[in-house]
């Protein structure tokens, strides 16, 4: 039976974790199954390695790969992007016209080779009027998609909030890059979801769930694409009626350019990006973990941080930075976090809320992760995403529902 969601309880509820389900949960998983983790187009299409182009020197950034190596056989690749365990259920479109030196068309990014892969070139028609927009815009229009399916072959519907957090992740990661070639995101609007994934070729295993534009509007007409483009399926293979496509289809396209700060050594930092999987707790100044806890937020996000050790700083749990409950929580915290082992040696964890559960709050939730990232990156210190936890048991910090928690310390 496929499981809809309903409403946001319906979502929480669907995909919560209880001691006695991760206890019950013994599922194998055989790797050697898991789909295909990149899109890869005929070798017939025309193809543009992004070094040759500095003017997308932001696109050459925005995602990639930053250490590849094999484990069981099988290669395991990290981004400048967390994707909850080597799965990466994300892809990049991106529209380019009146750019200098390159035709202008709708292409694909290839992350394995770092080329834009063209799909299909435009000249009075394009993707704009699916955006709301009635002239041709110079520049680019840079399209986000979810493949289910990559996630929830592992996860089933929890991964439903990992491929939001993924998806978070990956828009701060495009605005850190647009913003360090001294561009900015433009908020776009989107008339017709259906018609532009149908017009990109996708099927129900793929979905744009996020949208920008780089650039500027023109005064010249255009028209809607005539013909969608060919169909390459996202995956060597899916199931049929896969109950996360489903939730995923009815969810919001997210189109709200974030808040990124400014960040020293950016380059350095995205091409070396990796998540802490130990910690040097002494390493971390007290100065540092205020200047984490300094961070701004996002509207409707609260972050709760508990200090577990520190030189100075009373361990406890601390709000807006300030202490407001002291005591030694590691325990409770390692608990709360699946008893993952290496949460110990962290100076501190955040647990990231929200007033409400939907789509948009876990996508505020990535951004808000991958800033903390390449914010605790500036300060030597190591960061981890940690997307699994007892829900219920989350409770005790805040009367919000718990969506991510990001654990931070010295390396």
């Amino acid at each position: 039976m496929t499981v809809m969601f309903s409403d946001s309880f319906a979502v929480r509820e669907a995909t919560l974790l209880t001691p006695k389900k991760v206890a019950e949960k013994n599922t194998y998983l055989d790797w050697d199954s898991q789909p295909s983790l990149f899109k890869r187009y005929p070798d017939f299409c025309y193809r543009i390695p992004l070094c040759d182009h500095p003017s997308l020197g932001w696109l050459s950034l925005t995602r990639i790969i930053t250490d590849e190596r094999t484990v069981g056989g099988k290669p395991y690749r990290r981004l400048n992007v967390p994707s909850a365990g080597n799965l990466h259920p994300i892809e990049i479109y991106v529209q380019i016209r009146n750019i200098t030196g390159l035709l202008s068309g709708i292409y694909h990014l290839d992350t394995l080779t770092q080329e834009l892969v063209m799909i299909a070139e435009i000249a009075g028609e394009g993707c704009e009027p699916y955006l709301g927009l009635d002239q041709r815009f110079y520049g680019a229009l840079v399209m986000i998609s979810l493949v289910p399916f990559r996630s929830s072959w592992k996860y089933g519907l929890r991964a439903w909030r990992y491929c939001y957090l993924d998806l978070g992740h990956q828009i701060a990661a495009l605005a850190m890059a647009v913003r360090h070639f001294g561009s900015d995101l433009t908020k776009l609007s989107l008339t017709d979801p259906d018609g532009l994934n149908r017009a990109m070729g996708m099927g129900e295993e793929e979905r744009i769930a996020a949208v920008f534009g780089i650039g500027e509007n023109s005064a010249r007409p255009v028209k809607a694409l005539r013909e969608a483009m060919m169909k390459v399926s996202p995956t060597d293979y899916t199931i049929a009626n896969d109950p996360l496509s489903a939730n995923i289809k009815k969810s919001i396209l997210y189109t709200h350019p974030p808040l990124i700060d400014a960040y020293e050594a950016y380059e350095n930092i995205n091409r070396s990006r990796r998540s802490a999987r130990e910690f040097r707790s002494h390493a971390m100044s007290d100065a540092a973990i205020r200047k984490v806890m300094e961070l701004s937020l996002p509207i409707g996000l609260e972050v709760v941080a508990i200090v577990l050790q520190a030189h100075s700083m009373q361990p406890g749990v601390y709000r807006q930075g300030k202490l407001t409950r002291e005591g030694d929580y590691r325990a409770e915290i390692i608990h709360l976090l699946l008893k993952q082992r290496f949460i110990a040696g962290a100076n501190m964890v955040l647990l990231i809320h929200a007033q409400t559960f939907d789509a948009h709050s876990h996508i505020e939730a990535g951004i808000y992760a991958q800033r903390l990232y390449f914010v605790s990156a500036g300060l030597g210190a190591g960061c981890s995403g940690i997307g699994a936890f007892y829900d219920d048991e989350a409770s005790q910090w805040s009367d919000k529902a718990l969506l991510y928690a990001v654990a931070i310390g010295g390396k």
